[in-house]
């Protein structure tokens, strides 16, 4: 691998179990539902044990920086906010590991607790921008957040979206927002101007039809709007349980949107996948960037973690 190269690994929706107990303060309908569907369901697919070695296989292909895009937890209780940072901390230092959001971590705010970001304290160091980042995401709101990384001459902004809103039972939609939506059109333009290769973390699929309509971002046909006209390397999200690689034309060229599977998946359930991680090789040769997706996870429940996949993404373009 040139010396140039920098990888940054993904996992997503970890749903991280056992369940803890269920304060009656903190009881409405929406986290009634989602614990008995915890039971009645997911706690037989969502295994921790598969999330160790999801993990412990990231770690041993010893990437330059992890990211995690969202659903650490399941019902969004303070307890698994709590239990998920130290997850957080055990893959790696802040400065190597950035998180955002998912539907399942800004769930409910009965009994008092912010549904927005001040529930997520605990995980502040990692989704906060890095002082060079700072110089982009000049707006004092935790989203979006920007990092800088560097790997000899090549320079990637990882951008941080939080599309995660407190919804419905039953209900799974996210939404950017207007804020947001602003702050991400300046970013990716200035961004793009200094030459860097951006790359995205959201957990809602950001285009049309990336979800299913309880599911989907409420705000896709505004958020591709920008996507459309500032561009973008890459893209990467959760939520849909899947692997999976969607072309975007913008009038800059083709952003891979990219989904990774949940990282705690055993079983195969509807159409969703076994427990995967996604590397994203970048390189840059002044002219474009070279990104090549490698997927590790499971081929069978109980299997070991092997190699799945191996996509080259884009390529520069040609010179001349």
């Amino acid at each position: 691998m040139p010396a140039d190269t920098l990888t940054i690994a993904q996992i997503s929706d970890l749903h991280i179990g056992p369940l803890p107990r269920l304060p009656l303060a903190l009881l409405d309908l929406k986290r009634l539902t989602g614990f008995l569907n915890w039971h009645r369901k997911r706690r037989f697919m969502h295994r921790p044990a598969i999330t160790e070695c999801i993990i412990a296989d990231v770690l041993a292909q010893r990437p330059h920086h992890v990211a995690v895009t969202g659903d650490l937890a399941n019902i969004g209780l303070p307890s698994e906010i709590a239990r998920a940072a130290d997850w957080l901390a055990r893959i790696g230092p802040p400065e190597r590991v950035s998180v955002i959001p998912g539907n399942h971590d800004i769930y409910s705010k009965v009994g008092g607790i912010d549904a927005g970001t001040a529930a997520l304290s605990p995980w502040k160091p990692f989704f906060t921008s890095d002082a060079e980042g700072r110089r982009y995401a000049k707006d004092d709101s935790d989203f979006p957040y920007v990092r800088i990384l560097r790997r000899g001459a090549l320079g990637v902004a990882l951008i941080g979206l939080n599309s995660a809103v407190e919804t419905p039972p039953m209900i799974a939609t996210g939404r950017l927002g207007d804020q947001q939506r602003r702050q991400l059109s300046r970013i990716l333009e200035a961004t793009r101007r200094d030459g860097l290769v951006r790359v995205v973390m959201i957990h809602h699929p950001p285009q049309p039809g990336g979800a299913t309509p309880h599911h989907e971002l409420t705000d896709a046909d505004k958020t591709a709007e920008i996507l459309h006209q500032h561009g973008a390397e890459l893209i990467i999200h959760g939520h849909n349980h899947r692997a999976s690689i969607t072309r975007f034309q913008g009038a800059l060229g083709t952003i891979p949107i990219v989904c990774v599977p949940s990282a705690s998946m055993g079983q195969v359930r509807s159409n969703e996948a076994l427990a995967r991680a996604h590397f994203f090789e970048i390189e840059s040769d002044g002219a474009g960037a070279r990104i090549t997706l490698v997927g590790r996870g499971l081929s069978q429940p109980n299997g070991p973690i092997v190699e799945l996949q191996r996509t080259v993404l884009t390529e520069p373009a040609p010179a001349g």
